[in-house]
Order: structure tokens, then sequence, then C-alpha cells
């Protein structure tokens, strides 16, 4: 979810900022701290310094505040959270900020991170994040992005106090406006969080161990905070358990365990006296009048090595034990396991915590790097962004990374080692001098990394857009992505023939592309395939005279029944097969692994009035003369004649 604050222009200057510029009264090192407009500062604003005039700017000015927090949320404590500020007005060239956060008692709260270095700094013992002199530069529209650490316990209630100030960039303090925005935050309510309680309450959001729970029979009820108990190796684990009477009379109650498991470690039960584990039934009873309850139960345990463990405890009046009443107490025992830690090892030990150096690892990805340059794009991750391959979400150790083509391939220029945190991919831009980097405007190329695997993917990617940077470089640019997700090969197609004759093309390369085997699985109902030139292949017979199929070109086929099958192998991108047409009749494949619409297919032939007609199997056509299209979209895995007034070449 997306907070957004908008703002309009009020013309009224609330705050005090300095930020550098050349040509404007302003200062290089950023906004001094103290200058938010927050409690602590005294809500102070400097009207001497930056004089306002009404009405100084456009009515499109504002800011935003953008975060994954919206305005009155609770915020959790010990999270991280990105937070960018935005600032536009079209008149605007220069422009200036500073932020804190602080609860009502005028306390600075939490931690503010820099998410780069380029636009932003920290100021006044890292309680400000301010503008830099690159920072303050931008036309028309600014962004300024960090990262919020929420504090460990709670901190009453907060406010991100905000002022950004729109220079008229006369060189004078005069004519300046200053906008003051907040985002408010709640600080989160302490109580029962489990739904299943009975005194669960939807308002509390940390859970604080006062959740009780119970079970109840007609005779007998438990209740209980939890049936999981949680301790160390060499420990006492205990759970208590309250035996309610529901009836109206007085009742004798004992109570028997029962091993869930064998090799359970040591462990004893009270009620009213305590048993070993050698005795699995209490020997007196407890008495427990009418509607009254008793808190005499303890379950116990003392494991030497960890692990868990499960034991029922049942409940039952004398001579009633087929109506008891159950529940089963987990002992969960933590202790030393050492083993290798690494999810992307190969050894990899779920039940480990102590690293015993024995991990085994794939290499690092056989990446090309680009040098760092002067010049960078900042693209923000964010910790529950969904970066997902084949549906599940990336290792801790997986590798995001950026890249561009160059004439010796795919170059990286810019990647991070996921950690499951918020974090930030700096993309060097081009530099003229070392001949590497983005050049300004080139779409980006995302790959991540399977640690686990030894395998780079090939990324889709969503950008957020709340930045005005998306898919494409820019220097000094910002984006951030919402969601990433592996592309999955195409290295299959499936054919569905009519009975009879019909044209049909592959997009796929296969290992053994002569038409005999090609065709193989449907050999028992294949009578014949042509090409362009004439030449066939009887089934029948085994004649071939075709020879290899050639990627980008169309042929005939007859089949006796309607036949399916499916081939195996690699993409043809269309873009790697130019198509060469002969003057007159010709037969093409059909490349694209979606359909398309003929005219757009043959436009640029079109323009040059070299289509005649195009023909499909069913004796749809395309006419250009006539600007009739019957055939419509163009379809993966059929084939096209088309007559041409000379040579030429199609391009998909």
């Amino acid at each position: 979810m997306k907070n957004i604050v908008v703002l309009f222009v009020v013309g009224m200057c609330t705050l005090f900022i300095f930020f550098s510029a050349s040509n404007s009264h302003t200062n290089s090192t950023g906004a001094p701290s103290g200058f938010s407009g927050s409690v602590s500062d005294g809500q102070n604003n400097c009207s001497s310094c930056h004089i306002s005039t009404a009405q100084n700017l456009p009515s499109n000015t504002q800011v935003i505040i953008s975060s994954e927090l919206e305005n009155g949320d609770q915020y959790t404590l010990g999270a991280s959270y990105y937070i960018s500020i935005t600032a536009s007005s079209s008149s605007i060239n220069k422009f200036g900020f500073q932020a804190c956060m602080e609860n009502t008692a005028g306390e600075k709260v939490g931690q503010l991170v820099l998410s780069e270095t380029v636009r932003t700094q920290l100021v006044g013992n890292g309680d400000y994040i301010t503008h830099t002199a690159l920072g303050a530069e931008a036309s028309g529209i600014s962004t300024w992005l960090f990262v919020w650490n929420a504090p460990l316990i709670p901190k009453g209630d907060l406010t991100l106090h905000t002022s950004v100030l729109f220079s008229n960039n006369n060189n004078l303090v005069s004519g300046d406006e200053v906008i003051y925005t907040t985002l408010s935050l709640n600080a989160p309510e302490y109580g029962c969080t489990n739904s299943q309680a009975f005194n669960f309450d939807a308002a509390n959001t940390i859970e604080d161990g006062t959740c009780f729970f119970s079970q109840s029979s007609a005779v007998l009820s438990l209740s209980y905070t939890s049936l999981d108990v949680t301790g160390f190796t060499g420990e006492e684990l205990i759970l208590p358990i309250n035996v309610h009477n529901n009836s109206d009379e007085d009742l004798v109650v004992n109570v028997e365990r029962h091993l869930i498991l064998p090799g359970t470690p040591y462990n004893w039960f009270c009620w009213d006296l305590c048993y070993a584990s050698s005795v699995s039934q209490s020997i007196n009873g407890i008495d427990i009048s009418s509607e009254h309850y008793t808190d005499d139960f303890s379950a116990h345990m003392l494991a030497p090595t960890p692990g868990n463990y499960a034991i029922e405890y049942c409940f039952y009046t004398e001579g009633a034990l087929e109506d008891s009443i159950c529940a089963t107490v987990n002992y969960n025992v933590a202790g030393e396991v050492y083993g290798c830690l690494n999810p992307n090892a190969f050894n990899y030990n779920s039940l480990a915590n102590v690293e015993d150096s024995s991990c085994i690892t794939f290499p690092q990805p056989i990446w090309s790097f680009s040098e760092p340059t002067s010049n960078n794009h900042i693209v923000a991750v964010n910790s529950n962004t969904p970066v997902l391959l084949n549906n599940e979400p990336i290792a801790i150790g997986d590798w995001i990374g950026v890249f561009y083509e160059a004439d010796e391939g795919y170059v990286c220029a810019g990647y991070t080692e996921w950690l499951g945190e918020n974090t930030t991919i700096s993309v060097n831009g081009f530099d003229a001098e070392i001949g590497q980097g983005f050049p300004d405007g080139e779409a980006f190329i995302w790959q991540v990394w399977d640690a686990s695997a030894g395998v780079s993917w090939p990324m889709s990617v969503t950008y957020s857009l709340l930045q005005d940077d998306q898919g494409s470089f820019q220097n000094n640019g910002f984006s951030s992505v919402t969601s990433l997700a592996n592309i999955q090969p195409i290295n299959s197609q499936l054919f569905d023939l009519p009975s009879g004759w019909s044209f049909i093309s592959s997009y796929i390369a296969t290992s053994e592309m002569s038409v005999d085997q090609f065709f193989s699985p449907i050999y028992e109902d294949l009578v014949i395939v042509k090409n362009n030139s004439g030449a066939s292949y009887i089934a029948a017979y085994n004649y071939n005279s075709i020879g290899l199929l050639i990627p980008g070109q169309g042929y005939q086929i007859k089949v006796n029944n309607t036949a399916t099958f499916s081939t195996e192998g690699d993409y043809l991108k269309p873009e790697l097969f130019p198509i060469a047409l002969l003057g007159g009749w010709n037969l093409v494949g059909y490349l694209p692994k979606v359909s398309l619409d003929a005219e757009l297919i043959f436009q640029e032939l079109i323009d040059q009035d070299l289509i005649v007609i195009v023909k499909d199997y069913h004796g749809n056509t395309l006419i250009p003369e006539f600007g009739f299209n019957g055939i419509g979209l163009m379809n993966p895995g059929e084939a096209y004649r088309l007559k041409t007034s000379d040579s030429c070449l199609l391009q998909y």
C-alpha cells in the first residue's frame, strides 16, 4: 500500500531551508539541522531568509510523501520503511528539503538511513535528512529517497515533519516558497492478537502473551495461555493448564499422560503430586467444586538435546476415562546444532543454528561487469517486493543485476546480493573515456542469479508509478520496482493440424531439423510436406527432397486426420532471422510467439508497394491495393503464401 500526501501551495512560508545553487540565495551544504518544522524545532520558520510571495508558484505545485504506510497506520517495531519525498512545480529548477521523525514529546525516534548519497545527506548527528548540492538540481520535479528504521520499542505516535523549498532562482531571498507537510503514524497496540483466543481484540497489533485459550466438554474444560513452551537444553520447561468443572456437582479429576513419539526426553507432570517419566497416570485425583477450577496442573520437561517434542495430557473424572478432555503440549527445545547455515549451499542444514564452516556453495555468477562511473541511476527494491523464481521467493544470497547489451554481450552495470532487506542498486551510466555504462534512455535488462541452482534467470519487472523514472536509465534518475518474476524460456511449440491441406511453420529450432525427424511424431497420419520451390517429403515412401527445415520458411502439409504434436529446442528470435522474399510467390513462416495483425506485420513492405497479396490456408486474403484485410490476426504455427512485386526483406 502506498501513502500519498498531497499539499498544494498555500502561499505561506512556514519553514527555513537553505540549499545549493550557483545563482540563488542558497547554502551548498544543504539545510542546516533544526528547521524541519517539528515540535523540537519550535516549528521554526525563517521568513527573513526566504521571503514568500503569495501565489508565487503555479497551481500544479505539490509535495508528495510516498511510503508503505498510510497516514494513521501503526508502525511495526524494528521494521524498515522506504520513504520518498517528491516536489514538483513546472517553473522551478532548484529545490531543497529537510525532514525528521518525532513523537509528540519532541523526541527524535527511530533511525534515518541514506539509501543513496548523491542527492541526500544526514545532518544534526543523523536526526535530520536533507538535500545535497546535486540533490537540489532538478527541472520541474525532484525526488529524495531514504529509509526509516522504526524503533525496537514503542515511542508513542509519530510524525514525519517535512518542509520543501521552491526557489525562484533570482539570487535574492525574496520570492521563494516553502511547503510544510507531514506523515502521521500511530504507535502499535499491545494485547492478545490471536483471533482464536477468547480475549482477542482486533485493535491489538503486538502480541503481549496475554492470550487465553480454552477447550470444553460437557463436564470439564481446559484453559491456558499457550500449549507451546520454548526453552533451551538443560533448562526446565514448564507449562500450566487450568482445569474447570462445568457441572453442578463436585468432581474428582485425574490425569493421564501419552507420549506422541518415542525418544521423548525426561519429563514429568504435577497433579497434587509430581509424577516421574515412568508413571503415566495420576494416583490421586484432585477435588474440584462445582463451577470452580484448579490451577494445580503443570507439565515439565528437561531435555539434554535440541528438538521438538509433543506430549498429550488427558483429564477425566473417576470411572470416565473414555470421556476425557485432552491437550497436546509442544516442547520446543533449542540448543547448539552445528552445521551449514547458508540456505544457498549444497549442504544447508535447516536444523543447524551454529555455523561450522562446512558450507559448499556455488561459484559467483559468470557476469561481465562495467567499471564504476560518475553517473548513476538509483533503483530501490523493498524488502517486501515480490522477487520470484518459478513463483517462489528468491533466497538470501541470490543476486539481482541490471544489464545493458554491448558488442561482447550483456554487461552488468549494477547489482545487489539479496539479504531480504530494503536495498538500492546503483546503476552505472555511460562514461565516454572508458566506453562503458548505460547510455541515457536505454532500457534496463534484469537478471537474477539463483545461487542454489547456479542459474541466471532473465526477469520481467514492473515499476512504481509514483516515480517519473521507470525502466530506462536517466543520469541522476530514481526508480523503484514493485515486482520481479523470471521469464520462462520458450523452448517448445505445440501444433494442431486440421485434416487435409494446411500451412505450417515453427519458431523452434530442434536439435535435428531434418524434415523427416521434425514430423516423425505424426508419421502415421502424414501424407506429404512441400516447400515453396516444390521440393517434397513423402512419408509413405520415406522420400525427402526438402532436406532441412529453414527458419522463417513456411511449408504446405497434408495429413489424413487431425494431428497434434509438439517440438522442443531453442527459440528463434524473430529479430535475428530476417526473411528474404523473392519477387513473386513466397511461402513464409510466422516467427512471433503471439498473434499479431497481418497489416501491422507487412506495413513497412506495404508502404513500399511491395506486397501484392497475402493468403492463409483457409483462403483468406490481405490485398493492400484495395485496403482489404480478410486475414486479421496471423498466428504462431501457421504459414502464409504471399506475392511481392519485387525481391525484399521481411523483418518481424
